[in-house]
Order: C-alpha cells, then sequence, then structure tokens
C-alpha cells in the first residue's frame, strides 16, 4: 500500500515519504485531531500478511511505547486502518549515524558524546527488560537539535524474571535462528547462544570503533567472512584511531568488543561512566600522571538516600575525607571536582578504576532516622574488586566529625599507610568543636562549589553563622573570605568593600591558625587585586605553598600573578600544576586560557577557552578569552557567533547585528557596531568587564583617549582586572601612551617599568 501527499490513515494526513525499511514505510504526516507533525511506520502488505513478521512489527512497538526517555524514539500509537498496521511515532529531523559516518571519522569527543547518549539510552531499555540486538549505524538518529536517539526495536527481546519485576533478564533466540546485522552482533548472538545486555555493548563498542576510524571493526564481503573474523581472529587493531584521543578511549573500546560476555562492561550504564569520565582530557591528563597505580584512591560521592535535603551533608563527608587524606602526602588522592562527576553514576570499581587510574575506591551512602545518621562505607580494590574494608555507623548528627574522622583512619590502617606521629595527630585535628558550626560549614562549601552569584550569597550566610556559633573556627573564616574575595572580583559587591572583608576574614584565620593555607591564599587574592601590592602577593603566595605544595588553589592564583607581572614562562607552568592537582576546577581550568591568551598564544588560548565552555556551558569568562582571541586573529564571524551564543564582556550582543556588519564593512563596521550595540545594553550593568570591552572596541577604532578614559574608570571602579591592564594583548598597542603608562603606575604594575624604559 502505497500513500500519496494529501491521503488519509485514520486521521493521519500524510504529507511525504521519508524512508523505507524491511518492515515498511515511513511517512511524515499530520495528526489532524492534535494539531502535530508525526512519523507513521506503516506496515509493508507482505509483512502484514506474515505473522511470525507482523508480532516482530508489534513486539517493536510495545518495546519502544513501554520506555521512555529522551534518547529512544517516543511512539504514540499502535493501530489498525483499513487492514494495515502502523505505529505513529515523533518526527525526527536530522540524519542517522551511517549518514554522518560516511562523511569520514568523528572527531574523538563528538563520537564519545554519542555513544555515552546510546549507552544511557541502552541502559533504560534493559531496565525494563529490553534487549535491542540491532544496534548499528542505521538505528541511531542525530537530531539537528543535537540529540541523540535509538531507532528500531523489531528484534527486540523482552522478559520478565520469576518474580515478575522488569528487571533485565537472559534472552534466547530460537536455536538455529540468527537475527541482527552481521558486522555489529556479538559472538554469542551470531551462534544463537542466550543474550543480555551486553550484546548491545557490543555492538555499541563497534559502533564507536567505526565512529572513530570510519570503517566497521569487523567488515567482510560474505557473512562468512565477517563470522570467521568475529569468531576467530585476534585482538582487534585499535592502532588507528584519532592521534589526539586518550588512550584510555582504546582500552574502553577493547572492554566492550571482548568476545567473553563476562570481560566487557557489566551494563551499558558502566560504559556511559567510563565514556563521560573521558569526556574531559584533564581527567586523562591525571591518569597519565603515574605509570602504575601504586598507593591511590577515589572518594566517590556518598550516595544521599535520606530523602531529606541532605545534599550537603553527603557531599561534605566526601569533601572532608578527601581533604584529611590528601593532606597525608604519603598516598595519592582523585581531587574533588573529577570524583564529583560520578555523582548520581552507578559503575563498576573496575571501570572507575581505569578512569581515573586508582587503586582503591572508597564509595558511601547516607540515610537518616530521626536525628540520627547511618552512614555505610565501603573500601574496594579496583584491580581485583575485592572489599578492602568496610563498616556501618549510627550516629547523631552532632557526631559527624566523629564519623569522618574515624572512617579516615580505616582507610589508612586498611590501604596499609606508614603515618608519623604528625600525621597521626594531622588525621585527627578537628577543626571546631562545635556540631553545629561543622554543618553550617559544610552547607557553606556547599553552596560555594555552585559558583553562581546566589550560591555565594548563602555561602556567606552559612560561612558567617558558623563563625558566629563558633568564633574560633579558622576554616570558616577562610572560607568567609574566599567568598567576599570572588564577589568583589566578579562585581557581586562593592570591591573596595568586598576585599576589605576578604582581608579582614583571611587575617583572623591566620590569626587562629598559622598554617592553614587557604588563608594565605585568601589573603594573596587581596594583596594583589585589592590593594595592588605585587610583592606581598607573591609572598604570600609562596608561604601558601611552602605549608602545601599540592595546594592547587596556591598554584592557581600564581600563575595569575606571573601573568599580570608578565613573566609568562613561569606561569604557564604553575598553571598547569594547579590543573593536574585538580583537573575539572574551573577556576584552575580558566588560569590555563588566561595565562596562554597574556602571553599572546591566541590559538592556544582558544582551543583552552572551548574546553572550559564544554565543562560549563555559557560561561561568560570563557567567552571574554574567546572574542578577544578570535577579534586578534581576524575571525569576526566566529566573534558574532560567540555573541549570540552568551553574554561577554558583562553584556549581551546581538551576534546576527555584528555578523552583518562585519560582512557589508568589513572589520570597521563590525568595531562600530561592536560599540553601538554595547552602548544599547549598558543601561543598569555595573559588571566590572564592561569597561574593558569599552576600551578595546574604542582602540581599535582608533578612539584612544575614550580607550582610555573606558579604563581609567575600571581602576576607579577598583576592579579585580585593572592589574592585567598591563599585559593583555587586545591593548597593547596603547604602550608608550603617556596616559596608560600612568595608569600602569597607579596600580603599581611590574609592567609601568618596562613601558618606561620603552618610551625613554
Amino acid at each position: 500500500m502505497v500513500l500519496t501527499p494529501g491521503t488519509r490513515l485514520a486521521h493521519y494526513e500524510i504529507e511525504s515519504a521519508v524512508g523505507s525499511g524491511g518492515m515498511g514505510v515511513v511517512y511524515r504526516a499530520r495528526d489532524t485531531q492534535l494539531g502535530r507533525e508525526v512519523a507513521l511506520k506503516v506496515m509493508a502488505p507482505h509483512i502484514a500478511s506474515d505473522p511470525l513478521m507482523r508480532a516482530r512489527f508489534e513486539t517493536e512497538a510495545r518495546a519502544v511505547a513501554s520506555l521512555s526517555h529522551p534518547g529512544i524514539l517516543s511512539i504514540y500509537e499502535l493501530a489498525v486502518a483499513d487492514g494495515v498496521p502502523y505505529a505513529v511515532m515523533e518526527l525526527l529531523e536530522g540524519r542517522n549515524l551511517r549518514e554522518r559516518i560516511s562523511k569520514g571519522p568523528l572527531p574523538w569527543r563528538e563520537a564519545v558524546e554519542i555513544a555515552a547518549a546510546i549507552a544511557d539510552g541502552l541502559a533504560a531499555a534493559h531496565a525494563k527488560g529490553i534487549v535491542h540486538r540491532d544496534l548499528k549505524p542505521e538505528n541511531v538518529f542525530l537530531t539537528s537539535d543535537g540529540h541523540v536517539k535509538i531507532l528500531d526495536f523489531g528484534l527486540a527481546l523482552q522478559r520478565l524474571d520469576a518474580a515478575g519485576s522488569d528487571r533485565p533478564t537472559v534472552a534466547q533466540t530460537a536455536h538455529g535462528v540468527v537475527l541482527g546485522t552481521f558486522g555489529y552482533m556479538s559472538p554469542e548472538q551470531v551462534t544463537g547462544e542466550s543474550v543480555d545486555g551486553r550484546t548491545d555493548v557490543f555492538a555499541l563498542g563497534c559502533l564507536l570503533y567505526e565512529m572513530l576510524t570510519g570503517g566497521q571493526l569487523f567488515a567482510g564481503t560474505t557473512p562468512q567472512e565477517i563470522i570467521a573474523r568475529l569468531l576467530h581472529d585476534s585482538a582487534p587493531d585499535l592502532s588507528s584511531f584519532d592521534p589526539l584521543a586518550p588512550q584510555e578511549l582504546r582500552a574502553v573500546v577493547a572492554r566492550a568488543v571482548q568476545r567473553d560476555p563476562g570481560r566487557r562492561f557489566a551494563s551499558a550504564q558502566d560504559m556511559s561512566g567510563a565514556l563521560r569520565a573521558l569526556l574531559s582530557g584533564t581527567a586523562v591528563r591525571v591518569a597519565r600522571t603515574s605509570r602504575t597505580r601504586g598507593k591511590s584512591l577515589a572518594v566517590l560521592p556518598f550516595v544521599n538516600a535520606a530523602g531529606a535535603d541532605l545534599d550537603y551533608l553527603a557531599d561534605g563527608i566526601t569533601e572532608s575525607i578527601i581533604n584529611s587524606l590528601s593532606q597525608l602526602g604519603t598516598i595519592r588522592v582523585v581531587p574533588r571536582s573529577l570524583v564529583f562527576r560520578y555523582r548520581g553514576l552507578q559503575a563498576d570499581p573496575a571501570t572507575v578504576g581505569a578512569a581515573l587510574n586508582v587503586r582503591s575506591i572508597l564509595t558511601g551512602r547516607v540515610t537518616q532516622h530521626g536525628d540520627v545518621l547511618n552512614i555505610q562505607a565501603e573500601l574496594v580494590d579496583t584491580t581485583s574488586e575485592s572489599q578492602l574494608w568496610g563498616e556501618q555507623f549510627r550516629q547523631r548528627t552532632s557526631d559527624l566529625m566523629t564519623v569522618q574522622e574515624e572512617i579516615a583512619w580505616h582507610i589508612s590502617e586498611a590501604l596499609r599507610l606508614k603515618l608519623t606521629t604528625a600525621q597521626k595527630k594531622q588525621l585527627r585535628k578537628r577543626s571546631t568543636v562545635n556540631p553545629e558550626a561543622y554543618q553550617s560549614y559544610l552547607r557553606g562549601r556547599h553552596h560555594w562549589n555552585q559558583w553562581t552569584p546566589d550560591g555565594f550569597r548563602r555561602a556567606l550566610d552559612e560561612f558567617q553563622r558558623a563563625i558566629d556559633l563558633d568564633p574560633l573556627y579558622a576554616v570558616a573564616y577562610a572560607g568567609l573570605g574566599d567568598t567576599y574575595g570572588a564577589m568583589a572580583y566578579y562585581g557581586h559587591v562593592d570591591p573596595r568593600t568586598g576585599f576589605g572583608q576578604s582581608r579582614a576574614a583571611a587575617n583572623r584565620a591566620l590569626q587562629l591558625d598559622p598554617a592553614l593555607p587557604e588563608a594565605h591564599v585568601t589573603l594573596a587574592l587581596g594583596h594583589l587585586f585589592a590593594e595592588w601590592n605585587w610583592p606581598a602577593a607573591e609572598a604570600a603566595l609562596q608561604q601558601a605553598l611552602a605549608l602545601n605544595p599540592r595546594h592547587a588553589g596556591a598554584h592557581a592564583v600564581y600563575a595569575l600573578y606571573l601573568a599580570s607581572a608578565g613573566r609568562f614562562s613561569e606561569s604557564l607552568p604553575e598553571a598547569r600544576t594547579a590543573r593536574d592537582l585538580d583537573p575539572l576546577s574551573i577556576f584552575n581550568n580558566i588560569g590555563v586560557a588566561w595565562a596562554h591568551h597574556f602571553a599572546g598564544r591566541h590559538r592556544d588560548a582558544i582551543h583552552e577557552a572551548l574546553r572550559i565552555r564544554d565543562l560549563v556551558p555559557g560561561l561568560e569568562e570563557a567567552g571574554n578569552i574567546l572574542m578577544g582571541s578570535y577579534e586578534l586573529l581576524g575571525r569576526f564571524e566566529d566573534a558574532a557567533q560567540l555573541a549570540s551564543e552568551q553574554r561577554c564582556w558583562g553584556l549581551p550582543l546581538d551576534g546576527a547585528r555584528l555578523r552583518d556588519a562585519f560582512r557589508a564593512g568589513g572589520a570597521q563596521a563590525y568595531w562600530r557596531c561592536r560599540l553601538e550595540l554595547m552602548r544599547e545594553a549598558l543601561t543598569g550593568v555595573t559588571a566590572p568587564a564592561v569597561n574593558f570591552g569599552l576600551a578595546i572596541t574604542h582602540l581599535q577604532l582608533g578612539e584612544i583617549d575614550p580607550a582610555i578614559d573606558a579604563l581609567e574608570a575600571m581602576v576607579d571602579a577598583h576592579a579585580g582586572g585593572a592589574v592585567f591592564i598591563g599585559v593583555d594583548p587586545t591593548i597593547r598597542t596603547l604602550r608608550g601612551n603617556p596616559r596608560y603608562d600612568a595608569i600602569l603606575r597607579r596600580v603599581g604594575s611590574p609592567m609601568a617599568s618596562a613601558a618606561h624604559t620603552a618610551s625613554t
């Protein structure tokens, strides 16, 4: 039965045919009752007359209808009209994965993102007991708005376990019957043996290989040749991957396509976790810093199963244990930013161990009954997947600090860490004896880590409450200083007031605990950005690093200090050290991008800024780096596109107008349009970056005095970014101008003497 445009099937008006396959034809249609566009999959006549094939068609419809997941094609209805069975599905715009691969291998990051999305969809299907069994590029759809959809569950099997739950179970095809597509079927599927979700994991490994190389992993001119390769060839050659791909990606593919199902990822969810751990190249960098795992630990985010608002507490336990063990120096502990990528994910120990390059992992779970916490903790060896230690603690919330101390102590014992007397004392050290103050501190850190204006404001309240409850709580003062400093730098509070409060909090923290490196870092920020006192800032940072050479924040701030002083060859190594110590920290990644930008390495700066946007889409500071670098390289259309996606230099700009201006009149028209857009958007805006953006724009238009006026306004407002006026390459043409040199002397920049020497 062929349907032509304008005809109807029930209340669906046919618009056009969009594809066909062995089961039938797919049409684009309009649902005249609900007024929406849909896809109709109409069963071919020869299929409709075959009871077995008709049953397969209905199997697909029922299987998909039982699922609700953004990565799986939605089905709305299964019906029969005029004796013709059809299924009504969501209408997708885009192309299938086969079409994408035909253009050539995908960049490794794009391939991994697609594979992770497929794994998520498969995990949802497997949770309902549904095994796809025919995963191939034709059955994966890439929508025009960036989503990934799994199609065609026509070969899916669904079985309930003996108890009637929808837990995934093993399913078996009739003996001697092989269903699927050669080149993507697992060995057990080819030989007609029992299959479960791991057969889809195998197929996904084949898809990932094909996305990365452009060729099939198991190829041949005949089915017999493909089967021979699948069952008898040695380990697959994985050497032809994108040379920029992390080495660990090869291990993921190799594990997914193991011939023995027991050696593959245990589930699609586990494979998703491994893939997502690779999506940050910084995570891989940590794994490469050590050839062997040695004594190494990842403390995964404790699970909040209390049902109450206790995320701050579960996160706080995790972070406290990480901090306690990190200070010992006898074991490599994965930083917070990396392990918190695993929040909410379930992955087997071997997968986590491989992704994070650690020998052991600690997992935990928090439940609550009244005011009593039940905390379960387990330490597992990732190579043998054996338990090293496990215990359950029942404590009142007031005894939470005791639990964290005990867990850290048990870990040191289980891992046979040889601790000195001082280290043992450090492990038992308490920063406060007031349990309520400690709870407030944990809430403060929880809000601080959101890195948003609202998060900062909430953090201030919690840190201040902790101090009110315990006026001798040094780390709470350090937290208060960090928060005031960040808010002052980003213009959330008046810089003079905010930096002053930050300095006062840091000084109080050091009075209470002179050996607290965090307080020295906070003090250095105040010296640099508020007082413009370069020597004092460097001394404070060196003191922080002497107290803790592995303090990521100290290295990150020192990198900014060195860049502001024009010491570019020293700045980049410090920035990279900070990121290696805490790879997913937004602040540390931004530091690397700025180090490249200030040194004039614009392409490197663009590369790093784009990676930051992968971590935090729309982050304005990454956008500022990108826009400045694009413009310096003459890539004005890229800059315009960026402006259409996010705020830059504190303002929303119309990217389409910028692009049209450039196309009509070149660079000068672009800059004139940028100035007009900034002036239009200025009403009520006080962001510190605005004046710097104006200075760049006036300078490119040859308007020197207005450019310097904007820089002076920035200094008058005491904006933190004023310390970089002497080194930012976007305004380097001002060097030698007397007014510009006066600004450098006003902020005490080490570049002032260089500017004076150049002018004389």
